[in-house]
């Protein structure tokens, strides 16, 4: 008897769990689009007004509505500390946030073998 057959039958569930790990982290990474989505919403208007008072104050003087614009459009994101430490970035407890990082925590804890 060949062994083939039986080596085909013991693959296919490890196969058919890729498949499926790669669902699930399509799925995260949806929600952490709708995170970084509910973010831009919220972070849109203070940019907006501190890009105002930016130019309002006439800190650049060869473009300033471009200059603060630009300047501006790094606020609330995470960013490196001198010390190469990450920052956190605001607006992470928004509720889109909170699930996305409630579901990873569940996708990692549903993967002993990796921890």
């Amino acid at each position: 008897m060949s062994k083939l057959p039986v080596l085909c039958l013991l693959t296919l569930p490890l196969f058919a769990s890729w498949a499926g790990a790669a669902d699930d982290e399509a799925r995260l990474r949806a929600l952490d689009q709708q995170c970084e989505e509910a973010r831009a919403r919220r972070l849109a208007p203070i940019r907006e007004e501190m890009a105002r008072r930016c130019v309002a104050e006439r800190r650049y003087l060869a473009n300033p509505e471009q200059d603060c614009r630009l300047e501006m459009s790094t606020y609330g994101d995470t960013f490196r500390g001198p010390r190469g430490a990450a920052i956190r970035g605001k607006f992470y407890d928004l509720p889109e946030c909170l699930a996305a990082a409630r579901a990873w925590k569940e996708w990692e804890a549903a993967r002993p073998w990796k921890n």
